[in-house]
This record gives C-alpha cells, sequence and structure tokens, in this order.
C-alpha cells in the first residue's frame, strides 16, 4: 500500500476517534445532574423516627436572589476581583479546559481552577470523598460553561455565597452588615462583602492590635481595593478614598442581629424556640416542638450532619433528615426529669438523660439545669461532662477509650474520669453486648424529599451502622457480674449500676433491657445527706425506660 494512502487512512481513523471520544464525552456531560435552576437557601427539617417535624436549622438572616442587575455595580466588580479578575471575560467553556480536567484526573492539581465556578459547583452539589466525585466535578464544569452564561453563574454564586452574620447571599449580606439593599453599597462597603469570601467572620473577630484591632480585616478590604484599581474598575481617587475609610464605619452591631457569640439567640414570639446553632455558620435552628427537651438531640444530629455534608448545605440546602430520636420517649423522660426535681428539690441543680437502642440510635437525649434548688427548670439547658465516680467498677481503665474517642489511656489514674450521659450510655452498650462496640449516632438518613411511607423508594442517604469488637473480656465480665437486678413499673427485666461521685455531688445510673441502654445522671449541690442519690437515679433510669417498652 502506497505511503500516502497508508497516511491517509490514519488520518481518518484518528478522525473517526476523535469523533467516538467527543460523542462520548459529549453524552457523559449530558448525563450528570444540571444545577438547579435558581440559586436556593433554604432550611433543613428535622424528623423524629416516625416522620414527626422537630426543628429546622437554616440561616438568621432572610434571604432573597437578586439579578446583577439589582446588585451595585461595585459589589459585582468587587466579587469577580476577588475571586476571578478576568472570569466575565471569557466564554462559557474555557480553552483547554478538557485537558487541564485530564491534568487534574492525574494528580496535577490547577489552583487557578478554583474560581467561581467551582466554588459554585461545590456549593450546590455534594460530591463524595474520593477520585471519581473530582472527574464528576471537572465534568459538571465543565457542562455548567455550555449550560450557562458567565454572568449567570456570577448571579447564582453571589446569591447564595455564605458572607458572615447569617447571611447567605449579598442581598442578606448587605442588609446584615450595613442595613442596606445590596443596591445601595458604596464601593468600599462592596469591597468589604467581599473580602468576606473567604473570612466571614469580618469585623465581629477583631484580634489586632489594641492600636489597630481591624487591622486583618482592612488589609482585606484593601487588597479587593487594589485588584479592582488593577483591573481598571476603580479610579486612583476612588482607591484612594476607599482605603481611607475606617473598616467598621457604617457596620451595624452584632448584638443588634443576635448573631455573634455562640448561645445567643434571635427570640421569635411565633415558634416554640429560637436561637443560635452555630454563630460561626450563621446556623439557626427553630424548635418545632415545644417542651420536648430536644436542644441537645438538635444539636448531636446538627454535629453530625456537618461532618457528611458540611455546614453549608446543612444551613441552606433544605435537606430532610431522619433521626432516631423518639418523641413520645422524649417527652416521658421530660416528665421523669421535672418530677425528679421536685422531689429533690433541696439540692438536684441538673439532670441527663440518654437512651440508644441496641443498634447504637439516640432513641431520648435530655440535658435539664436550675441555676439554683430553688430554680424554674430549663429542659433545654446544656451540661458539662463530670466525673463518674465509682459507676465504672473494675473496667475503669479499658471503658476510658470507648467513651473518649482517642482518649489517653495513660490519663487514667490522673485525671478524674468524666463524661455526659450519651457517652456512658455508649460506653455500656458495649458491656451490654459482651465486646461489640457499636456507634451511637442520631441520624439515620437524609433525603431531598420530606420522609413519606407512600414513597418507600424515594433518593435518600442512609446513614450505616458502624460496628467493631472491642478486647478486655474480662474487665467486660467482671462489669457485667457486678450489675444489680432490677424490675421496671411495665415489668420488664433490667440490669443497672449505680455511681457517686462524693467529689461532686453527682450521682450516675447506667444499665440496659433486652432492647434498650440507658444512662443517667443527677448533679447536685452539696450537702446531698437530704436525699438518696444512688436510689434517684436509679428511679429516673426505671421511668425514662418504662415508656419505651410500649411504643406508640
Amino acid at each position: 500500500m502506497p505511503a500516502r494512502q497508508r497516511w491517509a487512512r490514519r488520518l481518518l481513523w484518528l478522525v473517526l476517534a476523535l469523533a467516538i471520544a467527543a460523542g462520548t464525552g459529549s453524552r457523559l456531560l449530558d448525563s450528570l445532574p444540571s444545577p438547579p435552576q435558581h440559586a436556593s437557601v433554604a432550611p433543613s427539617v428535622l424528623y423524629d423516627r416516625y416522620g414527626t417535624p422537630i426543628a429546622e436549622i437554616g440561616p438568621s438572616v432572610p434571604h432573597a436572589s437578586l439579578g446583577l442587575e439589582d446588585m451595585a455595580p461595585a459589589l459585582v466588580d468587587a466579587l469577580v476581583a476577588v475571586l476571578d479578575p478576568s472570569f466575565l471575560e471569557r466564554d462559557g467553556v474555557d480553552a483547554g479546559a478538557y485537558a487541564v480536567a485530564l491534568r487534574q484526573l492525574w494528580g496535577e492539581p490547577d489552583p487557578a481552577r478554583n474560581g467561581i465556578m467551582r466554588r459554585y459547583l461545590e456549593t450546590v452539589h455534594d460530591p463524595h470523598d474520593g477520585a471519581a466525585s473530582e472527574a464528576r466535578l471537572l465534568l459538571a464544569e465543565l457542562r455548567l460553561g455550555r449550560q450557562l452564561s458567565r454572568p449567570e453563574i456570577l448571579e447564582r454564586y453571589a446569591n447564595i455565597v455564605y458572607l458572615g452574620r447569617g447571611a447567605y447571599g449579598v442581598h442578606a449580606a448587605a442588609n446584615a452588615w450595613y442595613g442596606i439593599p445590596a443596591s445601595d453599597l458604596t464601593v468600599t462597603q462592596a469591597a468589604y462583602i467581599a473580602s468576606l469570601v473567604d473570612a466571614p467572620w469580618g469585623v465581629d473577630a477583631a484580634s489586632g492590635p489594641a492600636d489597630d484591632r481591624y487591622r486583618s480585616t482592612r488589609q482585606d478590604r484593601d487588597r479587593v481595593l487594589v485588584t479592582m484599581y488593577q483591573h481598571g474598575m476603580l479610579t486612583s481617587d476612588e482607591l484612594a478614598t476607599g482605603r481611607s475609610q475606617p473598616v467598621p464605619a457604617g457596620v451595624r452591631p452584632a448584638a443588634a442581629l443576635g448573631v455573634g457569640a455562640a448561645g445567643s439567640g434571635t427570640p421569635d414570639p411565633g415558634t416554640p424556640d429560637h436561637g443560635t446553632l452555630d454563630a460561626a455558620a450563621g446556623g439557626f435552628v427553630r424548635m418545632l416542638i415545644a417542651e420536648a427537651g430536644l436542644t441537645a438531640a438538635v444539636g448531636q444530629a446538627y454535629v453530625e450532619l456537618v461532618e457528611r455534608y458540611g455546614i453549608h448545605r446543612v444551613v441552606t440546602g433544605g435537606l430532610h433528615v431522619t433521626t432516631s430520636v423518639d418523641v413520645p420517649a422524649q417527652r416521658a423522660a421530660v416528665r421523669a426529669v421535672r418530677t425528679q426535681f421536685d422531689s429533690a428539690a433541696s439540692s438536684a441543680v441538673g439532670a441527663e438523660v440518654a437512651v440508644l437502642d441496641r443498634s447504637g440510635d439516640v432513641r431520648v437525649l435530655v440535658s435539664a439545669g436550675r441555676a439554683s434548688t430553688a430554680g424554674d427548670v430549663d429542659v433545654e439547658a446544656g451540661l458539662r461532662p463530670r466525673p463518674f465516680g465509682d459507676l465504672l467498677g473494675p473496667a475503669a481503665d479499658v471503658v476510658w477509650a470507648w467513651i473518649v474517642d482517642g482518649g489517653d489511656e495513660a490519663s487514667v489514674g490522673t485525671v478524674p474520669l468524666a463524661g455526659d450521659a450519651s457517652q456512658v450510655a455508649a460506653a455500656f452498650s458495649v458491656i451490654a453486648t459482651g465486646g461489640e462496640r457499636r456507634t451511637s449516632r442520631i441520624v439515620l438518613e437524609a433525603s431531598d424529599t420530606p420522609p413519606s411511607r407512600s414513597l418507600p423508594d424515594r433518593d435518600t442517604d442512609r446513614w450505616p451502622m458502624e460496628r467493631t469488637l472491642v478486647p478486655a473480656a474480662t474487665s467486660i465480665t467482671e462489669l457485667r457480674a457486678g450489675m444489680d437486678s432490677l424490675t421496671l413499673p411495665s415489668g420488664v427485666p433490667a440490669l443497672g449500676r449505680a455511681g457517686v461521685s462524693t467529689g461532686t455531688g453527682d450521682a450516675w445510673f447506667a444499665g440496659w433491657t433486652t432492647h434498650y441502654i440507658a444512662a443517667v445522671r443527677i448533679a447536685s449541690k452539696p450537702p446531698t445527706a437530704e436525699i438518696d442519690l444512688a436510689t434517684a437515679t436509679g428511679e429516673l433510669f426505671a421511668a425514662v425506660l418504662d415508656p419505651l417498652q410500649h411504643p406508640p
């Protein structure tokens, strides 16, 4: 075959291969989920195990989506300057984007590809860990560039980015920081808000020297102003004027917004409870059920959710989360705690209750307290971990490592062993199962749609139960041998063990039935001789477990 014909055939095969590759890549891009039609911010809803809504977790500042034309031009320029100064000048898909994607898949990082498109996708999608997710994210970035114009992508990102003080999106940020619409922001104000993209705490976390408390924040703002000037967005006079303005000028006091310090909250008379869940993330919780003592359970669920999905998606992603919480049993536990306070009014100032099922799921979690022995009982109060006293018996040295993940076993004997009721219940679950540790959890599954028995096949992210074997069977056997037998009011047999911390005046009781493991604690102020704390905790243990033997 002549050489010219051979080269023609090779060229034909090359063209065919490229066409097939292009078609395959196009189909792969088209198979990826499209970005949401509109940038949205919606609270996540938590449900108990029976599908009853118990709480909402959402942003603390009202959200609204704006078009770029409704934002101050200086704000649009500032966001582009801080994220990607040439973003609006390029086409939807960068030349060479496919090659860049391939290089990243082979482990060659490209710092430049962490701009607006990537940030937006990481916010609205839920990539899982691993190389496959990186490939999916890179391909989604290419598809996004094909579907939306650069201004549309910028607009969407500007409407969902977290900018401090519980503000998601520029509309909420302008209100939270300056109390004005985003369309009225000055150049200096716009630069300040844009500087919060990577440091959203702003002036609320001033940490500079006494003579320049806002030095770090000022440097961030001025860096945005300088970048705007370098790219022709500002004149030299506008730059000088902007840099001369004090950083806190015009900024609203954080205290007036009810954000800033963890634990503060903005009262909402129309709801059972409304308080700060995570000030750094601007997350607020609204309890949908009153007087059920759900603060501790919701707080633990929040921690589990953030570890899996990240703060942004939990606060704004509109998740529907099914928890293991049993609200009827939770209410019964609250009633039992109140009864115990009434019967021990002379010394009880705090009480904790935790009940797990044999799968490690948290059914009940109550933390209650009062400022004085004569004060009102707050069933939403948080209590600090306390020493166990002699509750752990001969297995104390081993159980310490079960209660605190990563605990230093060498510290046993040198510091008082301490924990909360849920940790103690988790440790006793190991004893109850004869050496199998089941990681306690509250979140069972999450979905984009509410739980429904009529839709059993809805798309959900179900969380697996984790089991591991624990060594030191001798200590487990010894502690099991020291358990006392008791009978619940319903006639169900149980095993339990009391412990008293003489140094603090706290009493514990932990044990199990066939289906549940529970730990309770009563904290008191000396003198404690007026009540038998060991008996009181045993009574509370029985009162909490009994309702679970007859579920609704």
